[in-house]
């Protein structure tokens, strides 16, 4: 099976090579950010930007598509369409932080799709493209088997197997709050505020740096074990996000 981490870092580290925000409009963001409880009442441009224009690579089989974000009853609408975009059929949806985030808690309340082919997911990443070693902590809900969560992440450029978590639920029928408590020793991956994994480590084995946010929700190219064969149904689909919070770590408030 294609490993999370792997396909969707290296993803998220072309995208900022290729439509990435330039250095002129980084400078308007203080690069770290602080706490912060998003409830998608509009779009912030403050905190966010829509990705547009560009595919993370050949392992897609789409383009981000600002036109693919949307606010609907007060929550964020990611959708995969067959509007075209670029060189691409198809269309997907990211939305990611401008400022970056340190240890603390992460968590985001929001309803996958069920589909062959697709991915609804939330990543936390920097990486050479920022001038950082690759970091990278990451979680998602494939459209395959929608009653499993895919956690991962990359430490100094070295990526950990994915671990499989059987959720007890279908993940696309209604919303479920998912998130991971990061500290310099350790990652605990939650759902519904429960434990499901943890990783140990010293902090040069486990990410250090603080990263973007990034909410995706994509479409695989081909036939692979890990995605299978995306095949567009004929209308859009659209993974939605309640709300994301974080939360910084009490110790580094108190540095």
């Amino acid at each position: 099976m294609r490993m999370l981490g792997q396909a969707l870092a290296m993803g998220v580290g072309m995208a900022v090579a290729l439509g990435g925000t330039s250095a002129l409009a980084e400078s308007a963001f203080t690069r770290q950010g602080g706490s912060f409880e998003e409830h998608f009442a509009g779009f912030d441009s403050s905190r966010w930007q829509k990705s547009d224009g560009w595919s993370n690579g050949g392992y897609m089989g789409c383009a981000w598509n600002d036109d693919n974000l949307a606010i609907k009853n007060g929550k964020l609408a990611l959708s995969v369409t067959n509007q075209p975009k670029g060189r691409e059929a198809l269309s997907c949806a990211e939305y990611r932080s401008h400022r970056f985030y340190g240890l603390g808690s992460y968590t985001a309340n929001l309803k996958a799709v069920k589909a062959e082919g697709v991915i609804t997911s939330l990543s936390h990443y920097t990486g050479p493209p920022f001038g950082d070693p690759w970091d990278e902590i990451t979680m998602g809900i494939a459209g395959k088997d929608t009653t499993k969560l895919e956690i991962s992440y990359v430490a100094n450029g070295v990526g950990h197997r994915d671990v499989v978590v059987d959720l007890g639920f279908d993940a696309a029928k209604e919303f479920h709050t998912y998130g991971f408590e990061w500290k310099p020793d350790r990652i605990t991956w939650t759902v519904d505020g429960r434990s499901v994994h943890t990783a140990k480590g010293k902090p040069g084995e486990l990410p250090q740096n603080p990263g973007r946010l990034y909410l995706q929700f994509w479409n695989g190219s081909g036939d692979t074990p890990w995605l299978h064969r995306f095949q567009y149904p004929g209308k859009p689909l659209t993974a939605e996000v309640a709300w994301v919070r974080f939360r910084e770590d009490a110790a580094t408030l108190n540095n």
